[in-house]
């Protein structure tokens, strides 16, 4: 029962990280940085803004599941080989706004376990899958390989 009730929760983080609505306001996050290009800009247009409004919702869906990833409710490892490519995406969006933000509002905690999320992802897209479990073989996909 215990792995049911895992396994709904991980569909539904996926179905939130992936949702319409988290889509569109990442294509509407697109250049962030460069509509705030000095850390005046930040501070005088920022607040109240579309931007703001776009980030809290974001804040709210993948930020709460990165956060539940880091603490281990969630297994990390699940979320980054079903979404991982989306999520590191996602991130580079952001990123170089984040980290001005940051710096702006004196708090290094805005959005640290998306970023968390979205580097233990280009972590785990390189980590060798177990040697021994058949559904990570290297070869399992190749041409003419007949080994199911």
């Amino acid at each position: 029962m215990e792995h049911e009730r895992n396994a709904l929760a991980l569909l539904d983080s996926i179905d939130r990280i992936s949702s319409r609505e988290i889509v569109d306001l990442f294509h509407q996050l697109e250049g962030i940085s460069d509509r705030y290009p000095a850390d005046a800009d930040i501070r005088q247009r920022y607040h109240g803004s579309a931007d703001e409004r776009a980030l809290l919702a974001i804040g709210q869906y993948i930020e709460t599941v990165s956060t539940l990833a880091r603490r281990g409710v969630l297994d990390p490892s699940l979320i980054v080989d079903s979404v991982g490519f989306l999520i590191r995406l996602r991130w580079s969006t952001i990123e170089p706004f984040v980290v001005r933000l940051r710096r702006v509002q004196q708090n290094a905690y805005i959005f640290e376990n998306f970023e968390w999320l979205a580097r233990y992802s280009d972590w785990w897209k390189d980590v060798p899958r177990p040697p021994n479990d058949p559904n990570y073989r290297p070869d399992q996909f190749e041409r003419g390989n007949a080994k199911p």
